[in-house]
């Protein structure tokens, strides 16, 4: 899901907004919800709140991690000991073997925690291609290092939800959005979250901390930080639930940046998704014109076709036997006039057909940055023009959502105006 704003560079956060958010990892922050943010009853047996669990890092290069107060090494329900001598950072390699930690080898170990004390944080920091550290970024809960057979290294970051989902609207909204847009992000942050972990369950995780689930950067940071934990507080325990046949249950809360005039239906980028009325949709926007840079309108992208064929082949192997794309053809929905399908045609007279939304994030979903555009074949090149919009477009529209924040609409007016059809539920 792409965040409405550009990603920022990490910053570490200190001061009262760390304070505030350790006493809403701690004490579970009672809060409040305002008017119009409960319209149901609790659905406790839907949906299992648990600690969310967020992939941080992954791959082969070293990772390095270091906590604020003491911590414990777990593995197996045993206690390792500490590195020795004591570090400031410790280093950690995943390898076919098993874990390598500040040095040592643990042949056959592939799963460590690590438990800062209560009220401690930690940092973690990944080798750069130049050698160095990248910037660290600082988090709460607990870290778990897990190796996989082949000796990637994955990072995940146990916490609890309402924590991760502050962490959350920092990345993804700007710091000057209206407090209700903030409030409607953090129904919809909190919702897909449960709703992936609902899913997940016996996996090794439930979201990542990127665009491919929502932008999470550790402890909420910079100008909206206070802003993103009142969100938090003032909706605690509030998700969005459609009226199945079965009672109230969650659904997958999609959101985007822009949808440029008009949302379109979750079967048209994910054809095996049930199409529940909330996400059927065709919801007019127009308060998304507000939108700055190229989120709603976009200019012209030129891409030869030799480039093309080289993007799409990196991701489906099927494009490399066309022999090369000769002709890309696109079909458009009737209802919202976005790219529903693309069709290329190869040298070899071959086709091969993409749903338009996987088409656009095989090519880069920054350089056609929505499937509302027009698609013109030039020969040796294809054009995008008319383009409006920024991200898939299914669900909520984050600038539609600040538009009618700015106009007086309260948060749960704005969320029930993109999810047709949902209820504002009390999970806990």
């Amino acid at each position: 899901m792409p965040s409405c704003r550009p990603v920022a560079p990490h910053r570490t956060v200190i001061g009262p907004v760390l304070s505030a958010v350790l006493l809403l990892s701690i004490s579970g922050c009672p809060g409040r919800s305002g008017p119009g943010m409960g319209d149901s009853g609790g659905i406790r047996p839907v949906v299992e709140v648990r600690d969310i669990r967020v992939l941080i890092a992954s791959g082969r290069e070293p990772l390095r991690f270091n906590v604020s107060g003491g911590y414990l090494l777990q593995a197996g329900g045993r206690t390792l000991d500490p590195p020795r001598p004591p570090a400031r950072w410790v280093e950690v390699l995943g390898r076919e073997s098993g874990l390598a930690l500040a040095g040592r080898s643990y042949r056959g170990l592939r799963r460590v925690e690590v438990r800062p004390q209560p009220g401690a944080t930690f940092e973690l920091s990944r080798r750069s291609p130049d050698g160095g550290w990248s910037p660290a970024t600082r988090y709460t809960g607990h870290l778990v290092l897990l190796v996989r057979p082949d000796g990637t290294l994955l990072a995940i970051n146990h916490l609890d939800v309402d924590t991760y989902v502050a962490g959350v609207l920092t990345r993804e909204l700007y710091a000057d959005f209206h407090p209700e847009a903030f409030r409607a992000q953090a129904v919809a942050a909190r919702t897909y979250a449960l709703y992936q972990m609902s899913r997940r369950a016996g996996r090794d995780y439930d979201v990542t901390a990127t665009e491919s689930s929502q932008v999470y950067g550790g402890l909420p940071q910079g100008r909206g930080a206070h802003r993103a934990l009142e969100a938090v507080h003032y909706t605690r325990g509030i998700v969005a639930t459609w009226p199945s046949p079965r009672g109230e249950r969650i659904f997958c809360t999609y959101y985007s940046s822009a949808c440029g005039g008009m949302t379109q239906s979750v079967t048209a980028c994910k054809p095996g998704e049930p199409a529940i009325p909330p996400l059927s949709g065709g919801v007019k926007c127009d308060y998304c014109r507000i939108a700055r840079g190229e989120a709603y309108r976009w200019q012209p992208v030129r891409i030869a076709k030799s480039d093309l064929t080289a993007r799409l082949a990196a991701r489906y192997p099927a494009v490399a036997g066309l022999g090369g794309i000769r002709g890309v053809a696109a079909a458009v929905h009737p209802r919202t006039g976005r790219l529903c399908r693309v069709r290329l045609t190869g040298r070899s007279g071959q086709t091969h057909e993409l749903l338009a939304e996987d088409f656009r994030l095989a090519i880069g979903s920054r350089v056609m940055r929505s499937t509302n555009c027009r698609l013109t074949d030039e020969g040796e090149a294809i054009v995008l023009s008319d383009g409006r919009g920024f991200g898939h477009g299914m669900g909520l529209c984050q600038w539609g959502m600040q538009g009618q924040a700015l106009q007086g609409r309260l948060a749960g007016q704005i969320l029930k105006y993109y999810y047709p059809g949902m209820h504002l539920t009390r999970a806990y």
